[in-house]
Formats: C-alpha cells, sequence, structure tokens
C-alpha cells in the first residue's frame, strides 16, 4: 500500500515537470528503481534482489548471502573476476580483493544506487580489463531492514530522493557504524565473518554526509585510528586518496577531499577554533576497524545537499577511479597487507586514545553555500548547494594522534569463565589457545575506580576504568586461555582488551561494573615474556 503510494506521488511529479535532471537510459533497458522514477526514489529491497538476479544473467556475475538481518532478510553479495561465488573460489585466484559496502546507514542512500550501476557495467562488459588482478564483492544493501522504513523526514535538510528514504539504524535501533568492536547486531557479525572468509584487501564504505556547508561533491577518509599500519596509511594519504581526487577533479570538475566539518558553521556558537575537523579515530567504525585488520577501509562521503542524482554518479565515480587504482597497483596492495599480517607490534607504544592532529601546515578549504528549498509533498526545508565557492585558508584536522598509550605485551590471559570476551574473540577471528600458565611474571591492572556512563549509548551504558598496572611475580599457575598479540589481528587484540582503551570491552561494558569492583582489579592480565606452550 505504501509502495503503491509513493509510485503515485512520483508519477504525478514527473508529469508536473518536477523530476531529475534527465536520465540516460542505460543500455540493455535495466535501469534501477532511482533511474527509473527520475531519481526521486530509491531502491527497496525488492529491487535491489531484482535487479541483482537481472544482471547476474551474465556469467561474469555471481551471488549469494552472507547472513541475515535483525528480521530475516537474506544480506545479497555479488562476486566478479572470480569462478564462482564461494570464499574459497575467490580467495583461490591469488587476485586483490575489494568489496563495496553500501546502505549501512539507509538513508543514505547514494551508494546503493551507484553499487547497482557499478554492477550494470560489470555486467555488460565494462571495465573487462579488472578482472586481470581484482576480484569485486559488492553488497548494495547492508542495512537492509533500515532501508525498508522508508520516510520522507529520516534525513532533515538532505536533497532527496523526495519520495522518501531507510532510517539510520538497524531493526534493533543500533547504528551498524558504530557496532564493529561490541559486533552486538547479526548485520555486523555477519559482516566480520564475510571479511574472515573471503578477507578483501580492500573495503569501501559507502555514505552520504551533511553539515557543514562545504564546496566538496563528495569527502573521504582513510582509518583514522593511529594504531593503523604506517605503510597502509601511507599509501592511501600520500598516493591512493590523492590520485583518485585528481582524476574526478580532471573528468568530472567535482571537488573531493579529506572528510572534514567546520565547527560554528550553520552559525550556532563554535565549540573549537576554526578548522577542518574529520570525525572519531576509534575502532567502531567500519574503514577504522579495517585499518586494525591490515586492511586498506576508504570512507566515502556524498554531500547531502547535491541533489540525488548528481550524489549517486560522484560516487559511482568515486568507487570506480579508487577500484581502477587498486587495479593499476594490484600487487602492491597485496604486498602491504600482507607485509601488515606479519609485522609483529610486540613491544610496541600503541594509542589507547587519541585526538585531532593538524597537518603541517595549513590547506584551502574550499567552503560552499546551499539554498533553501521546499520538500515537493512535505513542504518541509531541504538544502541544495550553490555552485559558489569561498576558498579559505585553515588547518586541516585530517589525522589523529595518541593521547594515552601503552606497550604491547606479547600475550593477554584471559580466564575462561569471562563468556562473553571469549566470544567476541571468536567473532572477531582471533586467534587463542588454552594452557596452563607457568608462575612468570604477569602484569596486574588494580582498578582505582569505575566510571559508568549516565546515558545509554547504542543500549550500552559505556565504561572507564581508572588505575595502574602493577607486576606480580609469582603468580600461582591457572587454567588460561591465551591470546597472543604476535598475530595478524595483534592491533585489533590489544584495542580490545587493553582495560584503558576507548573501544574495547571496558568501553562498551561488555563485562558488568561488579566484575571490577569485586576484587579491584581488571580479570584480564598480560606477560611481556615467553608465552606458555600450546
Amino acid at each position: 500500500m505504501q509502495r503503491t503510494a509513493f509510485s503515485f506521488i512520483v508519477v504525478a511529479f514527473l508529469f508536473a515537470g518536477c523530476g531529475g535532471s534527465g536520465m540516460v537510459p542505460a543500455p540493455g533497458g535495466l535501469l534501477t528503481r532511482a533511474e527509473r522514477t527520475g531519481f526521486q526514489e530509491t531502491s527497496r529491497y525488492d529491487d535491489v534482489v531484482e535487479f541483482l538476479e537481472a544482471v547476474s544473467a551474465s556469467p561474469s556475475i555471481h551471488l549469494t548471502t552472507f547472513g541475515e538481518t535483525v528480521e530475516g532478510r537474506a544480506l545479497p553479495l555479488a562476486v566478479w573476476g572470480a569462478r564462482d561465488s564461494s570464499a574459497e573460489s575467490v580467495r583461490a585466484t591469488g587476485k586483490t580483493r575489494v568489496l563495496v559496502l553500501a546502505n549501512i546507514h539507509a538513508g543514505e542512500v547514494c551508494g546503493k544506487e551507484a553499487a547497482q550501476m557499478l554492477l550494470r557495467d560489470l555486467s555488460e562488459g565494462r571495465n573487462a580489463a579488472w578482472a586481470d588482478s581484482l576480484v569485486l564483492l559488492i553488497a548494495p544493501i547492508y542495512n537492509a531492514d533500515g532501508n525498508e522504513r522508508i520516510a520522507y523526514d529520516n534525513r532533515p535538510m538532505q536533497h532527496g530522493p523526495v519520495g522518501g528514504m531507510g532510517r539510520r539504524p538497524n531493526a534493533q535501533g543500533l547504528d551498524l557504524n558504530r557496532d564493529f568492536m561490541k559486533l552486538a547486531a547479526p548485520e555486523s557479525r555477519n559482516l566480520v565473518q564475510l571479511f574472515r572468509d573471503y578477507d578483501p584487501h580492500v573495503i569501501i564504505d559507502l555514505h552520504t554526509t551533511n553539515g557543514t556547508r562545504h564546496g566538496y561533491h563528495l569527502t573521504y577518509a582513510p582509518p583514522l585510528n593511529p594504531n593503523t599500519p604506517s605503510e597502509l596509511d601511507a599509501e592511501l594519504r600520500d598516493h591512493w586518496l590523492p590520485a583518485v581526487s585528481a582524476q574526478i577533479a580532471y573528468t568530472d570538475g567535482w571537488a573531493t577531499y579529506h572528510y572534514g566539518n567546520v565547527p560554528g558553521a550553520f552559525g550556532e556558537p563554535a565549540t573549537a577554533p576554526r578548522a577542518w575537523y574529520s570525525f572519531d579515530a576509534r575502532p567502531r567504525f567500519g574503514t577504522n576497524y579495517a585499518g586494525l585488520r591490515n586492511r586498506f577501509g576508504i570512507l566515502s562521503e556524498a554531500y547531502s545537499y547535491v541533489p540525488f542524482e548528481e550524489r549517486v554518479r560522484v560516487t559511482k565515480r568515486f568507487v570506480e577511479e579508487v577500484v581502477d587504482y587498486a587495479y593499476q597497483n594490484a600487487s602492491r596492495v597485496r604486498a602491504l597487507t600482507e607485509n601488515a599480517d606479519e609485522t609483529s607490534v610486540v613491544g610496541e607504544e600503541l594509542s589507547l586514545r587519541a585526538t585531532w592532529a593538524p597537518l603541517s601546515e595549513p590547506v584551502e578549504i574550499l567552503m560552499g553555500e546551499a539554498d533553501s528549498v521546499a520538500h515537493p509533498v512535505t513542504g518541509e526545508l531541504m538544502l541544495e548547494r550553490v555552485d559558489v565557492l569561498h576558498p579559505e585558508m585553515m588547518p586541516a584536522l585530517v589525522r589523529f594522534t595518541p593521547t594515552e598509550t601503552e606497550r604491547a605485551p606479547s600475550a593477554y590471559f584471559v580466564p575462561p569463565n569471562l563468556t562473553e570476551v571469549v566470544e567476541l574473540l571468536d567473532l572477531h577471528g582471533i586467534d587463542y589457545y588454552a594452557a596452563r600458565t607457568t608462575g612468570q611474571p604477569v602484569d596486574v591492572f588494580s582498578i582505582d575506580s569505575v566510571q559508568v556512563a549516565e546515558r545509554s549509548f547504542q543500549d550500552r551504558r559505556g565504561q572507564t576504568l581508572f588505575g595502574y598496572y602493577g607486576t606480580l611475580n609469582d603468580p600461582c599457575a591457572q587454567d588460561m586461555l591465551v591470546v597472543p598479540v604476535n598475530q595478524p589481528l595483534g592491533r585489533l587484540v590489544f584495542m580490545l582488551l587493553e582495560p584503558r582503551s576507548d573501544d574495547g570491552i571496558v568501553a562498551w561494558a561488555v563485562l558488568p561494573p561488579e566484575t571490577y569492583t569485586a576484587r579491584r582489579e581488571y580479570p584480564i592480565r598480560r606477560i611481556h615474556g615467553t608465552l606458555p606452550p600450546r
């Protein structure tokens, strides 16, 4: 019934001259819902499934699923560049694997449409050369439940689609792009299992941003956590992302730059000095999490006040250029991730908490303008980008630097009865083994106080421990789970298990506060010496 009403409204818009900017029919006649409606509507779940089934008529595209949502919708995955859709076949190719993930926030729908259009291109033989060295994994509708909760007001002031869009959280009310450490949602668990099974070298996460009125059609970000392998960070910041940005400016005339916002840019009181600030370094965000897994994470944020059709097209172009760089540098991409997997972080000073750090010199930021327009159905305010730029030199805080560090140990000892922690280790794919500890010196974190957040966030009341490490020189031998830090996921192990981590099991209240207050010590211990035998 709701779908029929939306269709009626769209037809009325089109005949009244209120349609999009004039679509060009796709070769072969296969169109997304957005294209069919002149970019007045976005694809529903059934539309996406039907579209994927249509493009899979091409022998180059194979369909599978990677789990289900809260409400039981299968999560579709299209595989291109391999013999079939299985993880075994994909990994057996030896090619560089690129995952395109769209619609994690189901009101930010341009990535969902761009991903479908990219698949259509591939099914028709475009960019066929990529298959020489790449496998593409495309998940166009990750937050499928949120996508079906279409409403006009889900993204206030966003310029379309005027037929409404989905909502930000999943059916549980959880933001899936804050769930990568605690893995509370079935969608998150399924996605991390996809990471484990297919092991993509590159993860492109497609979003739509609002906020500051700037002059960029799209902004982007590499992994922001300071514990990201330095070689991956340098490749993205110094080569990959600048090359993509330059090519899009050359071919399309669209400006792109690192994600950011300027405090007070909407006229509200500024809460910080005027500068261009990126978002957050914590690995609860997907691309930051990718960095802790030693993988290239690339965030795409199309500008919310650009009309919907243009947002779709700039998102598609961004993905194409990111993928083309991966194709041109496929061996290097694999080598850098493999080297990161083989590099131990044991003994390194790693970040527990971080804050913004400016680039060495101020940069020219393109500030912009937007006009107020009325939504054609509701009359509510929408903003539309105006092609006016106001270049301004300012600090660019698009990096993060540690404010607190610890030296990474050789292993953590996790009591087997901490079943919630053990479950997380399993879900993330972290290696551990059971052993009898030998009585060697261990570090024990003594707790001075436990701070519990006043309000719940993402269905958790976060915790912070205050205290200090001391050495217990002759502990009793115990049966423990030994979690080595010298493993490919060592950076993730550190952020998950360190008691002062700003995004680990303490921060996400995986264990109740009484776990810490009963004995006034953190139950997980660590060692800097030789590991017990397996």
